[in-house]
């Protein structure tokens, strides 16, 4: 029997599962947790 381990953290868009990659400036939802594909033209606040 296998046992998977998750690690995150995930892209926060909606739809997808990629891992994050950056924090974003979002201007109707504050701070999101992204990948990179997801990240669009939002102002990157951190690397995760």
């Amino acid at each position: 029997m296998s046992t998977a381990v998750l690690e995150g953290p995930w892209c926060s868009a909606l739809g997808c599962r990629d891992p994050a990659d950056v924090v974003i400036d979002h201007p109707e939802h504050g701070h999101r947790t992204v990948c990179d594909d997801c990240a669009g033209d939002h102002e990157v606040v951190r690397d995760v």
